[in-house]
């Protein structure tokens, strides 16, 4: 199973990303589960992502990986030198498994390099190639990964495929054709492997059995296949055994066998294979945090279990220790006078020892004495009377027995710790990553469908507005507001048929959801629409329009009363979402899927508002696509929801 990008899949990648990202612009950096770095980037027309797993890949990705509410150290101290910055460059270094990224902003200027080999690395350097942040520092043999060090690669290795002589002696082994020429070229195996069969070579032949011209076909055939990649002649494919991926490529290889899956572009190809993989690794993290918790319970069980057992058994002893001194009350007090009398008298102990066979040992030092008693070997303080004794031996009893209470209800509550944490464990969910469907051009809007498929378009903020009015709204096309000042243009696209009424109310709904009266609590608002030539960007003699700003002359066609109310749903695709919405009044949502919720104007915002909303769709899409609704970024929901507080419906 491929566990990593080779030099030829990293060809492949810089070749798409040079189409995608040159000269957009960093948006922001995030590290998400499974250690991915995500590199948010602005591109011409949209938004992309930028996934790199230290030694294993660097890849467009579609999915929507949870983004944590609050960034690392690490992440605060790498925005630095990201964030604002605009990609001037991509390449490959050497053949070899490095990405190097030139940066800048302003006069400034880095370059990123991301390592992907052995187990990876992060490295950013000044235009003098002097590092300023490392991932993992290291000092090695031949290269020194630190800051303030200057930055060079590994030396390079191997001969090069398309002039480099062998060395004398490389093929002289009884090695197989395919190690050997891995190692001379360093190239990939499955490169090797595929260029010695495309070749007529058998990769499991001596490689002491190759001529002239079997290597002169071997490197003839590797070329061909670099050429295919470098000129963009991809087929990039995810090939599966028994439904398990194995391994991804740039472009067919006959040598590793299994059942294909096609891919539009590389970087998708990857990005499915590789996710895969988070998805699974994040699923065994999960289970492992769990399962540890667990065992350290079990084992703080284990020590309350012998430490009650030691308790129970100090209790037991000191009771009936303390019961057989007051049962033999006399005779221990004439004993502990006796041992008294005799030393004060000037006698050792050892001779005091001898008087009594029931005294089996004295340590004068402690004041105590070893006492037979009832059978039982009993430590007698001498210092104190017999009734002293066994009042001691009752407190120590009574203290053991306090200490019991106390620690089997430690015991209660670890035993329920370790019950509910197994249920948790039972209640772990297969991690799922869901890719975004592809977004159209009108996405970055806000946007919806009217009951009737028409397109109706809404701006965010004043830029959005300008936009949509200046650029979009065209000559059949109608401008919609909500009779409320500020607030989201709308339009509606005709598309060069007639509006019908209902989307027009329809479109006012939108407006009014979007406007003042949502964030305020009304139920319900009055809009207007107006044909497109009635709107102008002049403003009367004397007057100034701002940003997003604009004249409505003529009369205006207005819905009253129009009800705050929004449908916000979810489509679902495989491992593929779309979060939509549509206005109450209107079944665009319904007709689309069944896994929706109705909001209007409430008290539940941001996280709260979210979570009541992804439970509501959990529990309508079913055990099986549950996990996915709570898989949707929160960010997904909120950006279409209007500003202020809701209730679901």
């Amino acid at each position: 199973m491929k566990l990593g990008l080779t030099s030829l899949d990293i060809l492949a990648i810089v070749r798409e990303l040079n189409s995608t990202l040159i000269s957009a612009r960093i948006e922001n950096l995030y590290q998400v589960e499974g250690g991915v770095f995500l590199l948010r980037l602005h591109t011409r027309s949209s938004q992309a992502d930028l996934a790199f797993e230290p030694g294993k890949r660097a890849n467009l990705t579609s999915y929507r990986f949870t983004i944590p509410e609050r960034p690392s150290p690490l992440v605060m101290h790498l925005r630095r030198f990201l964030v604002g910055f605009k990609v001037d460059r991509i390449e490959q270094y050497d053949f070899d498994r490095i990405i190097s990224v030139d940066i800048t902003r302003g006069e400034e200027g880095y370059t990123v390099y991301l390592e992907l080999f052995g187990e990876g690395n992060l490295v950013i350097a000044d235009r003098e190639g002097t590092i300023r942040f490392v991932l993992r520092p290291k000092e090695m043999r031949d290269r020194v990964l630190k800051p303030g060090e200057q930055y060079l690669p590994p030396p390079k290795r191997g001969v090069e495929i398309s002039s480099g002589a062998v060395p004398p002696g490389a093929l002289s082994t009884s090695h197989a054709a395919s190690r050997s020429l891995t190692h001379v070229f360093n190239l990939p195996a499955e490169l090797v492997e595929e260029a010695l069969m495309r070749a007529g070579i058998p990769p499991q032949a001596p490689s002491s059995s190759l001529t002239e011209q079997n290597l002169a076909e071997f490197r003839n055939a590797a070329l061909l296949i670099l050429e295919e990649v470098r000129s963009g002649k991809l087929k990039p494919v995810i090939v599966e055994r028994d439904g398990t991926p194995v391994s991804v490529l740039p472009v067919e290889f006959s040598t590793i066998l299994g059942e294909r899956r096609y891919f539009q572009t590389f970087n998708e190809a990857v990005d499915v294979y590789f996710s895969n993989i988070v998805i699974e690794q994040t699923g065994d993290k999960r289970r492992a945090r769990v399962e540890g918790e667990i065992s350290a319970l079990e084992s703080i069980r284990e020590k309350q279990l012998a430490h009650i057992g030691e308790l129970e058994s100090r209790r037991t002893q000191s009771l009936a220790v303390g019961k057989l001194i007051l049962s033999n009350l006399g005779s221990v007090q004439s004993s502990i006078e006796a041992v008294l009398q005799e030393r004060r008298s000037g006698r050792r102990w050892e001779d005091i020892l001898s008087l009594d066979h029931r005294i089996k040992s004295i340590d004068g030092d402690r004041g105590t004495m070893v006492y037979s008693l009832g059978g039982a070997d009993v430590e007698i303080d001498f210092k104190m009377s017999a009734a002293r004794n066994a009042e001691r031996y009752f407190s120590e009893a009574k203290e053991a027995a306090k200490k019991l209470e106390g620690l089997k209800n430690a015991l209660k509550e670890t035993e329920l710790k370790i019950e509910e944490a197994r249920r948790g464990l039972s209640r772990i969910e297969e991690p799922k990553l869901l890719r975004s469907m592809k977004k159209d051009w009108y996405e970055k809007f806000r946007w919806m469908r009217s009951s009737d498929g028409f397109l109706l378009l809404g701006g965010k903020d004043a830029s959005q507005n300008e936009v949509l009015v200046k650029r979009h709204l065209g000559s059949r096309d109608l401008f919609v507001h909500a009779d409320l000042p500020g607030g989201s243009v709308v339009i509606v696209k005709s598309e060069g048929r007639e509006i019908p009424e209902r989307t027009k109310e329809e479109a006012v709904a939108f407006a009014v959801a979007y406007s003042r009266a949502w964030k305020a609590g009304i139920g319900v608002a009055d809009g207007y629409w107006v044909p497109q030539e009635q709107v102008s960007k002049s403003p009367p003699s004397g007057e100034y329009l701002g940003k997003g700003a604009f004249m409505v002359y003529g009369e205006r066609n207005y819905v009253r009363n129009v009800p705050l109310r929004l449908h916000l749903g979810v489509l679902l695709s495989n491992d593929e979402y779309k979060v939509i919405v549509g206005v109450g009044m209107g079944d665009s949502v319904p007709s689309k899927t069944s896994l929706y919720v109705t909001l209007r104007p409430g008290g539940l915002e941001g996280k709260k508002l979210v979570t009541a909303i992804k439970e509501r769709l959990a529990q309508a899409a079913g055990e099986g696509n549950g996990a996915k609704i709570r898989a949707i970024p929160d960010g997904d929901l909120l950006n279409l929801l209007p500003p202020g507080g809701a209730e679901v419906d």
